[in-house]
């Protein structure tokens, strides 16, 4: 199963990395990663007290979208059965050779458009679900939210292991829950992104 979630994600990557005429630009990739970072650092650093007021309101959002987008993602395959190449044919004359041109380019836009936003839309559901697991662990163990790092004091001459722990594994759990909430947001952004580009290239192609 790691093996297929890790497979979804390196999809996801490269698909945000392709732009329109195929080519690959990683530098949005590269910042958007960049922002994502500094910004959890600084709500770890910022909220040292209550982290997070209602986990559970976020825990039904988050499941929710999740079986939106799945019932979204379920009519993919539907879309994907009906393109079809048209292959050459003998004695193919200028008309039909238009017509089949067209028409696979059609085709080949339609699958790249359907590809990327399944691809994206498919990590944001497992994001989703990661951070729905860390409300989860955060009901069982109501520390790694409520926590109050602000009142840590630290003594290097007389180190206390078990709070040093216990504060490593707040500020990890913390960190990784903002870290997790902004790729989904970024990642069901782009998925709506391609999902919008995909219907306005449908509409112009309309005859």
């Amino acid at each position: 199963m790691i093996k297929k979630i890790w497979n979804i994600y390196i999809n996801a990557m490269q698909s945000v990395c392709k732009n329109e005429d195929n080519t690959t630009n990683k530098l949005e990739l590269v910042l958007v990663y960049l922002t994502m970072f500094g910004l959890s650092i600084f709500l770890v650093y910022y909220k040292n007290e209550k982290f997070i007021e209602d986990s559970k309101i976020l825990a039904m959002l988050l499941s929710l979208f999740s079986g939106l987008m799945y019932s979204v993602l379920l009519k993919i395959p539907d879309k994907l059965s009906k393109l079809e190449t048209i292959k050459q044919k003998e004695n193919e004359n200028i008309s039909e050779l238009k017509i089949r041109t067209e028409t696979n380019t059609l085709n080949n836009r339609t699958f790249n458009y359907l590809k990327n936003f399944s691809f994206t839309l498919s990590y944001s559901i497992i994001v989703a679900i990661l951070c729905i697991f860390f409300v989860i662990a955060s009901s069982f163990f109501t520390s790694l939210l409520n926590f109050h790092l602000s009142t840590v004091d630290f003594n290097f001459d007389a180190i206390d292991y078990w709070l040093t722990f216990k504060v490593s594994v707040v500020i990890l759990y913390r960190f990784l829950f903002v870290f997790f909430m902004f790729q989904f947001l970024y990642f069901i952004t782009k998925s709506v992104i391609y999902l919008t580009d995909f219907t306005l290239y449908e509409f112009n192609n309309l005859k």
